[in-house]
């Protein structure tokens, strides 16, 4: 516990350190010469097997380092988090995700091999979406789906950088709950941006310029409460 009595969130490497705390940080690859590589594989089987096992008191999860596939394909049994951070990974189907209805905030970082982002529509008590690190060309029309998300960010990797592809954002249209809309290093084929404008509880919004886009970016500033 902290100075001003918060709960401060343990950060652990192996599942043996693990108490039964209901807020974790997991920092369980990328370890150093004091692991050998036969006991680093065997870490990341251990904590494959518990997250299988079935759910767990864990509500608040975050990795902070590489999340391999097989890691995060085995979070498909945790359905009781309200809190799941990824920092970067070679994850790519988010279907392990579709059971997590009580998730609230979903920050997914580095996710430069997922492509689809259907199995998010159906998590219908999230706030906070952040999806970063995306490669290619991504159909991000499933969001528009959810809900309950006030604040959202989507881009491609910002410090490359490179830009992530979108088909159109007109998704949005049909998510006058947002409040907060990040859009970086991202490109929208269509170039039009005009949902941007029918969101009416919007406080802060920052995209890409891009040439061509409609309506032009200075458009966007002054009409937008833009975030510098």
């Amino acid at each position: 516990m902290s100075e001003d009595g918060a709960d401060v969130s343990p950060t652990v490497v192996e599942v043996r350190e693990y108490k039964g705390e209901s807020s974790l940080i997991l920092a369980a690859t990328q370890l150093g010469s004091k692991y050998s590589e036969t006991r680093k594989r065997q870490i990341v089987d251990e904590w494959v097997k518990f997250f299988r096992s079935g759910p767990t008191p864990i509500r608040s999860l975050q990795f902070v380092t590489r999340t391999p596939k097989r890691l995060f394909d085995a979070l498909a049994e945790q359905s009781q988090l309200t809190t799941l951070q990824l920092k970067w990974g070679d994850y790519d189907d988010l279907k392990v995700l579709s059971a997590m209805s009580e998730l609230v905030r979903l920050r997914l970082r580095g996710a430069s091999g997922v492509r689809d982002l259907e199995p998010l529509a159906g998590l219908q008590s999230v706030a906070e979406l952040q999806v970063e690190g995306l490669r290619g060309l991504v159909d991000a029309s499933a969001v528009g789906q959810m809900g309950s998300v006030t604040d959202l960010e989507l881009g491609g990797n910002w410090m490359t950088p490179s830009n992530v592809r979108l088909k159109s954002v007109a998704f949005l249209a049909r998510m006058p709950q947002l409040q907060r809309l990040l859009l970086h290093t991202l490109i929208v084929d269509d170039l039009d941006y005009r949902p941007l404008l029918s969101l009416p509880r919007l406080e802060k919004v920052r995209v890409m310029a891009t040439r061509g886009m409609t309506p032009p970016i200075e458009e966007l500033v002054n009409r937008l409460p833009w975030e510098a």
